[in-house]
Parts: C-alpha cells; structure tokens; sequence
C-alpha cells in the first residue's frame, strides 16, 4: 500500500469501464497497467468482445494510464491480435507521451495505432 491524498491506497490500482458507442466497444482504463493488473484488463475486454454483435471494433482509452510495463504492453497486444482474428479491429486514445514513446520505440505502432482523441479513435473504427 501506499499513501495517497486519501490515505491508504493499492499501489497497482487499474479501474477498467466499458461502454458501447455505436458500433464500437470503448474501454477507458484508468491506473497502472502492469504485471499485476495486465491480466485483469485482457479478461474484461476479452469477454466484451465476444458479447459484442459482428467483428469486434474495439477503442482502448488509456488516456488514464499512468505506468504501463511490458505486461501491460503484451495485454494491449493480445486484445488486437484477438480483435483482429475476429475480422474486427483494435486502436488506442488518448496515449500519453511517455507510452508512445515505448509503443514507437518498440515497433508496436505499426499494430497499435493512436489517436489524439475518444472521438477520433471511434471515427476511424467506424469511417465517419
């Protein structure tokens, strides 16, 4: 534990909210995404997609993330492979510039592509 404004808090805290926007599924993450957590996201986006109607279009919002390690890379990583075997797609929002960084650096954003914006991220799953 460590202590936050509020007094004790977890040190590897994740909050996962899911929501559908249209056609899409959005998924606001909010915490650190790590090898404690990393699991707790995959198997929460994972069942919404396969409760979603057709080929899942999936935004990650992790505008909210502030610490991803490379579990946290390799569950965003696994949640686009399975989005893309199901014939659907995965795009991230709102990344902050470290996380970019590490995404660029590593080649991950040839998969793992980014937008600025929720809005943007849900108009280019959905063309308009």
């Amino acid at each position: 534990m460590s202590l936050g404004a509020d007094g004790p808090r977890p040190v590897d805290q994740l909050r996962v909210r899911t929501m559908t926007r249209g056609p899409c599924l959005l998924v606001e993450a909010e915490g650190e995404l790590t090898i404690l957590t990393a699991d707790r996201l995959r198997e929460h986006v994972l069942a919404d997609m396969r409760e979603l109607d057709g080929p899942p279009r999936v935004v990650l919002d992790i505008g909210d993330v502030g610490f991803c390690d490379s579990s946290g890379l390799n569950a965003m990583i696994v949640l686009w492979k399975a989005a893309r075997r199901a014939g659907g797609e995965l795009v991230l929002a709102r990344p902050r510039q470290r996380l970019r960084t590490i995404i660029e650096r590593s080649g991950l954003d040839r998969h793992l592509i980014s937008h600025p914006t929720q809005e943007e991220a849900l108009a280019a799953l959905t063309g308009s």
